[in-house]
């Protein structure tokens, strides 16, 4: 815990050093459209479970949008606070292999994120790729799975389809969890306060439900006769055309799920230009001891 507060007190110090270039500080906002997918049980890869980016689905594609806060410094970190919202889908009729199209689940997350992230460019003083960036933070989601039955969704989690309110299940999974983000992009200047940012970002999830799907099949039976589930329940915990038998892999526990956002991110500069601060871009100076010290902050 002493390491951890001592690494936030160094990078808030650096905040009030003298600036390399003619401003230190730098305010941005940005709002940003792209899409997510999810890496989880359903759909994709021809496994059982989620393996990372070879789950990857084109037809799992939804819109994510978001906004975001950043704080410039003028070496090479920025403060960023972010707001995602989107909608991940997983759906087993994507996949072709046998054990997934058995299995016949799909499902549709909506989620909500709240991250505050790190950013650093490892070539700031480089002219040619200073508007390069890498980031990694810590930030919280809500995300509420449902799947579709006779035209109307359902809530997976109030449901307990792997048996979570049965007298030996382990309760419903929570509703909020932590997200570790991460990833990289790059900023194009569109105009002196303005710039265009591509941005591909990760995130990395400790839950194996963003899909509702993680353990075994449950006892139907045992599902029926619960006062604390309703009666879709045995049909969305199993929606195979065969029925799979009492404590068969219904997903692979082993492995959390995680999702990935592409996205275009339009970032405004408050009170100043786009190459204000060292931080990205590069404007012309306009006196000479800026010019100065702008190329000494690239010849580093």
């Amino acid at each position: 815990m002493r390491k951890i507060i001592n690494t936030i007190i160094l990078f808030l110090s650096t905040l009030s050093l003298p600036a390399q270039t003619y401003k230190s500080l730098n305010w941005s906002g940005n709002i940003y459209l792209g899409t997510s997918n999810m890496m989880g049980d359903l759909g994709g890869s021809n496994f059982v479970g989620s393996r990372g980016i070879f789950d990857y689905d084109f037809r799992s594609n939804r819109l994510a949008g978001g906004l975001g806060l950043n704080l410039h410094t003028s070496g090479s970190f920025s403060l960023g606070f972010n707001f995602l919202a989107t909608r991940l889908s997983g759906n087993d009729a994507y996949s072709k292999q046998d054990f997934q199209a058995k299995r016949n689940l799909s499902v549709r997350t909506d989620l909500l994120e709240v991250d505050l992230v790190i950013e650093y460019r490892p070539f700031s003083r480089s002219k040619g790729f200073n508007r390069f960036y890498v980031y990694s933070g810590v930030g919280g989601m809500y995300y509420q799975p449902k799947a579709k039955l006779n035209d109307e969704w359902f809530k997976l989690r109030e449901m307990g389809t792997e048996g979570q309110y049965l007298s030996d299940g382990n309760g419903p999974y929570g509703e909020l969890q932590v997200v570790v983000p991460y990833g990289l992009g790059y900023k194009f200047r569109v105009a002196k306060s303005l710039s265009l940012i591509a941005d591909l970002g990760f995130r990395k999830t400790f839950t194996d439900y963003l899909d509702d799907v993680s353990t075994t099949y449950p006892d139907p039976e045992a599902l029926a006769a619960s006062g604390n589930t309703v009666p879709q329940t045995t049909l969305l915990a199993d929606r195979s055309n065969v029925g799979m038998p009492v404590g068969s892999p219904r997903g692979n526990p082993e492995k959390d799920d995680s999702f990935h956002v592409l996205s275009l991110k339009l970032e405004y500069i408050f009170g100043g230009k786009s190459g204000d601060g060292c931080y990205y871009n590069s404007n012309p100076p306009k006196t000479r001891s800026t010019k100065i010290n702008q190329r000494r902050m690239f010849m580093k």
